[in-house]
């Protein structure tokens, strides 16, 4: 069964935006469903578009990383073939927050009126649109799948694991450059597996601030992943031996 998308108004997402604690206090006393956003605001918060996708809804169950990966997935693959130009848009991800994902939403981050402000009405900007409490696992997935591999989503879930390197990304233009994300995802992920271990945050942030070095140097656009990955590999596990050896120092 398919439907039509819906953008929040300009109007209503403005309206919002400028009064959080609003929002807060609203969510709070009806957690089950938003159906008093058209009380508050005085008329219908959201508009149909053209565009159509198949029907789909969230399983209120318990939230874990597994459950949060198939929620992903499942998001992902419903709206994957909508133009980027909606994906970008904050008042698409407000119609899917508040409606779609509403109590999946809640469940994800404690509330708060900061947490309002900063991951359920977001800005436009890519870094905020990467990070908004729905959209990010969509984008999560995106950067990630991997069409070439009989398990698409077998990075996807490594990455899951290892949220520092996503919001490094996020912040970063080759962020946007699936070769590269792929690459780095890999490189990490078989470091990882080979060696046993749970990369530390700040090696996983120092991987993706080294692989960020060779677009000054290289166009990483036209570079294939391999060739990505047998840059960045053998950079990524002398990063974990610097640290381990560090480490080691300061315990003898």
């Amino acid at each position: 069964m398919e439907t039509n998308i819906k953008l929040m108004s300009e109007t209503a997402y403005l309206t919002l935006q400028k009064n959080p604690e609003d929002v807060l206090k609203a969510i709070q006393a009806h957690p089950k469903d938003s159906s008093w956003l058209k009380e508050y605001l005085g008329f219908e918060p959201f508009e149909e578009k053209e565009y159509r996708i198949r029907n789909f809804e969230f399983l209120n169950r318990e939230i874990n990383e597994a459950t949060i990966i198939e929620d992903s997935i499942v998001l992902y693959e419903h709206l994957k073939q909508l133009p980027r130009y909606i994906l970008c848009d904050p008042k698409f991800w407000a119609w899917i927050t508040f409606e779609k994902a509403y109590l999946l939403a809640q469940k994800l981050a404690s509330l708060s009126t900061s947490l309002i402000s900063s991951t359920w009405l977001i800005t436009s900007t890519r870094s905020s649109l990467m990070q908004g409490i729905i959209s990010h696992l969509f984008f999560m997935i995106q950067i990630s799948v991997d069409e070439t591999r009989e398990d698409k989503y077998e990075l996807s879930r490594y990455l899951f694991t290892n949220k520092e390197t996503y919001r490094n990304l996020c912040y970063r233009n080759m962020g946007m450059l699936k070769n590269v994300t792929l690459a780095v995802i890999r490189a990490q992920r078989d470091i990882s597996e080979k060696a046993g271990i749970l990369l530390l945050s700040k090696q996983s942030a120092a991987m993706v601030k080294e692989a960020s070095k060779i677009g000054s140097v290289m166009l990483m656009d036209v570079m294939t992943q391999e060739e990505i990955y047998d840059i960045v590999y053998p950079k990524f596990i002398q990063i974990v031996l610097d640290d381990y050896e560090a480490q080691k120092q300061k315990t003898e």
